[in-house]
């Protein structure tokens, strides 16, 4: 493993200013929205699934989100524990990051977007960086095809995870403490409370909205309901709630209509994602 990780590490410099807030490809937002085509097809043998409400809770969804976000962190979400190894998070790439850590992902844990693909039965050509399928050789990741998977999954479920660079020994090593005492008083935090931990991700949103007169859908009914639409459900909620207190507070006379734009500030159908 570690001359795996000296060789995944001096293949190259990650480029300076990428912004990984912006989709790298372009996705039928509608289609998945619909979810009445099934699976999306990285590859013509790698695919990602997208959950139904029901799967993410048998699943579990405080681990379901935590799986999605150990695919798609960076290395600045993971600086600390690249310091503990000798890494310099500023030196390695996202793609460098995910072949370290490919092999940790059973089967059994990532089924529910992956399906049979076990990441386990890759191996490193460290020649290439490239993974490839054992014993179906023709199914490959390169750098290209994990940023297809990593970008779809953070579109799919808005994980942006920040890009935080630095310069200098001194600075990088004040950010790491910082960092440290930051893991410790979580930590600390999470002893004193330990309920905390188990605090669902869905439990309120699923809460408000099957208690919002405008939701259409009953608790029974969200089994087969896609994650992409329930989540964009519970923020078009939001949105309306907004717009209707704009609507008031202009009829009312609380709200200034010079300071903002009109059409736009009170149209709940607008485009949310745009605005993202």
């Amino acid at each position: 493993m570690a001359e795996k990780i000296e060789k995944a590490v001096a293949s190259h410099t990650p480029p300076d200013n990428v912004d990984t807030n912006t989709p790298l490809f372009q996705y039928d937002r509608l289609k998945m929205y619909l979810n009445w085509w099934g699976d999306y097809h990285i590859t013509d043998k790698i695919t990602i699934h997208q959950p139904t409400v029901k799967e993410i809770a048998e699943y579990g969804d405080t681990e379901f989100f935590g799986m999605v976000g150990a695919i798609c962190a960076n290395p600045t979400s993971m600086r600390l524990e690249l310091w503990d190894m000798g890494i310099d998070w500023n030196k390695i790439s996202d793609y460098q990051l995910f072949l370290m850590q490919y092999s940790n992902w059973e089967v059994d844990r990532t089924r529910i977007l992956f399906g049979d693909l076990d990441f386990q039965k890759f191996k490193l050509d460290t020649e290439s960086n490239v993974l490839i399928y054992i014993p179906d050789i023709t199914i490959q990741i390169d750098e290209l095809v994990y940023l297809k998977i990593v970008d779809y999954l953070k579109f799919m479920f808005n994980i942006y995870p920040k890009v935080e660079h630095a310069k200098g020994k001194i600075t990088k090593e004040f950010i790491i403490e910082e960092e440290r005492a930051n893991r410790r008083a979580k930590q600390k935090k999470e002893e004193q409370n330990p309920n905390q931990n188990t605090t669902s991700v869905l439990l309120s949103m699923i809460s408000s909205a099957v208690n919002h007169p405008g939701f259409k859908y009953k608790k029974d009914e969200l089994k087969d309901v896609g994650i992409i639409e329930f989540l964009d459900s519970v923020r078009r909620l939001k949105l309306y709630e907004v717009t209707r207190a704009i609507t008031n507070g202009i009829y009312g006379g609380f709200v200034n209509t010079k300071d903002i734009d009109v059409d736009k500030q009170t149209d709940w159908t607008r485009d949310m994602y745009s605005e993202s």
